[in-house]
């Protein structure tokens, strides 16, 4: 238990050595880290937005089959009258 005590009275006299800073001085220190991390959350915000369209159009791309063409061949029909003089012809 003495050693708990040291330790908690070593600890209060380190704490009194410290400087600690005024309040203008915390006040304007955290508005620089607020405003650095919200600075970093957009631009991070930003990339993961282009990355995640830029993935999503891709796997898009890839997914969707190319179109197909269809080619049909061309049938000329034979006019009647050429049909009913080969016919006869025959």
């Amino acid at each position: 238990m003495s050693k708990i005590t040291q330790f908690i009275k070593e600890v209060r006299a380190v704490f009194k050595q410290i400087t600690w800073p005024n309040r203008d001085t915390l006040t304007q220190l955290s508005f620089v880290v607020i405003s650095i991390s919200i600075l970093l959350g957009g631009v991070l915000g930003g990339f993961d937005y282009l990355f995640t369209r830029s993935f999503t159009l891709l796997t898009q791309i890839k997914s969707t089959p190319p179109p197909q063409i269809e080619i049909t061949p061309e049938i000329e029909t034979i006019p009647e009258s050429i049909e009913s003089t080969d016919s006869a012809n025959l």
